[in-house]
């Protein structure tokens, strides 16, 4: 079938492509606004936007692979180890020479050990009986490299995993090799976590879209599926004239345009009489819960006191006991109020707080930072708070500004401030790496760094300095809730005035549920069976349950 008969236009092969979840979900939105079956015509708009302007892929692949690596690198494994005091100045003045630091001298020595290892048993044992490592540094390696050393020390006995370490650094400090190479290209590798993506997806390319696609990746030492998951994100961060595009792709020839545009028409028009929010399936005569169940996350103890209330009422009431406050919640004037006291006690709760921290400074110094924060009418807290954000935000090369401040005298001038505890790890990691105890010349570092070029202070300090750390929500325990259609869409109308969602919505209606249960017991019959030639023999059965439940309390009453 040519382009100006009528008909789709004819495309060629399945190619299978492989997305993330995320990015997979996003595109079948977008293609579902557009019309049904449009995800594999939207994802050859995609591949021909990318085709269509080839000088700026290569810098979008490279940011899109930094921007995975730093999303999925694994934090560095702190190690100890103690040294003699030769070798431990050796590797200092290794690492001054080549103006790195000792954790990257030891992965890559570690990197040359594990590749070739050659007979180490006996330097081992004999580096594991030495009484003369009194000098202990902290080095940083990778997880993946230490599982992999520990298991192949451990095949000769015990895993002599420090021992190990410091065969590799004197190797390395007996024959460095090309360490500058290495360091390069080894000392700055991190361990990455897997990247996750979703199942296979087939989507039909014709033959020249297929090659050009196979060219470009030939080009950039890629391939179609990279390619392909790069020219997904692009064509969601700008979504211009999808509609429009999609339907060239699907309907190329000039013939067709007006026939699918008039039948675009009257699906919008018949979309747009269609009463809203008309719900699918009525409710049973019995009561039953009905509609499709939808699963919403709870912490241990909310679903275990709403298993304890809701078993007051029989068993498998919980779905019941959810929907009554939801109800409630929906009919409450003021709900926005309970959501932001609720979104306040929640950060409240897992807020971190602040760790004590003395900034010396010296006079001069001094002076400056307190007329900067007069200035800005900030207090002392804030501005260090800001300084270190930008520093760990760039950090740059910092190290010999950290030597030379860390030899400064004359700090009289005391100022007594707080950081978050995850700034605070960050810049003990950071100065840890260079010698001991230089956390506190590394705040003054960024301090003045701030003095020397403050910036838009004023904008850092209304969105930095106020924040908190806050622990993860531990919501885990899973919970199963059948919502029919009329309820969704009232909650769903409340989510979107009150810019929350679903899950945070009935969350907040089961902790006001179990917090204020007056008037419940109606309520429960209601939700549970609606018709009322049920009230009677519930009311009895409950009455029954309850007389039982009484009994085996030992109670007569």
């Amino acid at each position: 079938m040519s382009e100006t008969n009528m008909g789709r236009v004819p495309v060629g092969d399945p190619i299978p492509l492989r997305l993330d979840p995320t990015t997979k979900q996003r595109l079948e939105e977008v293609a579902a606004g557009i019309g049904p079956r449009r995800f594999g015509a939207l994802v050859r708009v995609a591949a021909r936007r990318l085709l269509a302007d080839p000088d700026r892929v290569p810098d979008a692949l490279a940011q899109a692979r930094r921007a995975s690596a730093d999303a999925r690198r694994i934090p560095w494994g702190e190690r100890p180890l103690d040294l003699d005091p030769a070798t431990n100045t050796r590797l200092h003045e290794l690492a001054h020479e080549f103006h790195t630091d000792r954790s990257a001298i030891v992965r890559v020595a570690l990197h040359r050990f594990l590749t070739a290892a050659g007979r180490f048993r006996h330097p081992v044992l004999r580096e594991d009986a030495r009484t003369d490592l009194t000098c202990r540094t902290r080095v940083y390696l990778n997880r993946s490299t230490l599982v992999r050393l520990e298991k192949l020390i451990s095949r000769n006995g015990d895993a002599l995993t420090a021992a190990a370490i410091r065969v590799a650094v004197r190797r390395l400090l007996d024959d460095l090799g090309d360490l500058a190479a290495d360091l390069a290209t080894i000392g700055a590798a991190r361990d990455l976590t897997p990247e996750v993506l979703g199942p296979r997806t087939n989507v039909h390319f014709d033959d020249d879209l297929r090659d050009q696609l196979d060219t470009l990746a030939d080009q950039l030492d890629s391939d179609r599926a990279e390619l392909m998951r790069l020219a997904a994100r692009q064509l969601l961060a700008n979504p211009r004239g999808l509609e429009k595009a999609v339907t060239e792709e699907i309907y190329r020839g000039d013939a067709n345009r007006a026939r699918l545009l008039a039948r675009d028409a009257r699906r919008r028009q018949a979309a747009a009489d269609q009463p809203a929010h008309t719900p699918s399936r009525a409710p049973s005569p019995q009561g039953n819960p009905f509609g499709r169940r939808h699963v919403f996350r709870f912490d241990e103890d909310t679903k275990r006191r709403l298993e304890e209330l809701a078993d007051e009422y029989g068993p498998r009431r919980v779905s019941a006991l959810l929907r009554v406050g939801i109800r409630r919640l929906i009919a409450y004037p003021a709900a926005d109020e309970a959501l932001a006291q609720a979104r306040r006690a929640d950060a409240q709760a897992r807020a971190l707080p602040h760790h004590p921290v003395t900034l010396k400074l010296d006079s001069l110094t001094a002076a400056r930072f307190r007329a900067l924060a007069a200035c800005h009418e900030a207090s002392p807290r804030d501005l260090v708070a800001v300084a270190v954000h930008r520093f760990l935000t760039a950090p740059g090369h910092y190290r010999p500004t950290l030597l030379d401040e860390a030899g400064v005298s004359g700090l009289d001038e005391k100022f007594k401030v707080s950081l978050r505890p995850s700034a605070r790890r960050d810049i003990d990691r950071l100065a840890d790496r260079h010698g001991t105890r230089l956390s506190s010349a590394l705040v003054r570092v960024a301090v003045r760094r701030l003095l020397d070029n403050s910036g838009d202070l004023a904008g850092d300090l209304e969105n930095v300095a106020p924040v908190h750390d806050l622990r993860p929500a531990h919501r885990t325990a899973r919970v199963d809730l059948a919502l029919d259609d009329e309820l969704l869409a009232h909650l769903d109308a409340l989510a979107d005035r009150l810019g929350s969602d679903r899950q945070e919505l009935v969350y907040l209606a089961a902790k006001r549920i179990l917090r204020s249960r007056g008037d419940i017991e109606n309520q429960m019959l209601d939700e549970m069976f609606r018709a009322p030639t049920s009230r009677k023999h519930l009311l009895a059965r409950h009455a029954r349950r309850e007389r039982i439940r009484r009994m085996d309390r030992g109670s007569d009453t």
